[in-house]
């Protein structure tokens, strides 16, 4: 597959991933913590519909999958030797930046057992473990997590935010290159 082949892919692959019913619907994951003197502490979670979400990650895991051809750091090397513009590639080293970031913070640090669970990490858990795959360890280390799901599943959740709006931002900046013919064949 030639670099323009593989541009053209992951701006398919991200009108599909635009398209599915998970983020048409309005994709907003959230956690709230609350604690009364009766009850404690509590953690309250607004989550995605199940089979929706195992919908969306049908296509959001070829973003991250890093043998897949549309894997995003895959994606942003290859623009980096095909686009002309130099402020568009210049929007592609920030999302880049951003989604590095992303892998190894989420909106709260989640440290359990003085171990920090990094984004990254919990995304490897729930879709090996869970999802796509039937990875022992994996799914024995979620199991071991159970106290914390509601935490764990927040921080799964947030990558997956982060990571559409780096796959969505991406696909437009492509989208830009190829409409401004700055895209060396």
């Amino acid at each position: 597959m030639t670099p323009v082949e593989k541009l053209s892919l992951f701006k398919y692959r991200a009108q599909e991933l635009g398209g599915t019913r998970m983020l048409t619907k309005g994709f907003n994951p959230g956690l709230s913590v609350k604690w009364d003197r009766m009850q404690g502490l509590r953690f309250e979670s607004s989550e995605p519909d199940e089979e929706d979400l195992r919908s969306f990650l049908l296509t959001f895991r070829q973003f991250v999958s890093p043998k897949e051809p549309v894997h995003l750091f895959h994606i942003y090397n290859v623009c980096r030797g095909v686009v002309t513009s130099d402020e568009l590639k210049g929007y592609l080293v920030q999302s880049r930046d951003v989604w590095k970031r992303a892998l190894k913070n989420a909106g709260i640090d989640l440290i359990i057992d003085d171990v920090k669970m990094t984004p990254e990490h919990v995304a490897d858990l729930w879709i090996n473990g869970v999802y796509f795959h039937n990875d022992d360890d994996n799914r024995r280390e979620i199991e071991r997590l159970v106290p914390y799901e509601k935490l764990h599943k927040f921080v799964f959740l947030d990558y997956i935010t982060e990571g559409t709006r780096q796959v969505m931002y991406t696909a437009s900046v492509i989208a830009a290159a190829f409409d401004s013919g700055a895209i060396r064949a």
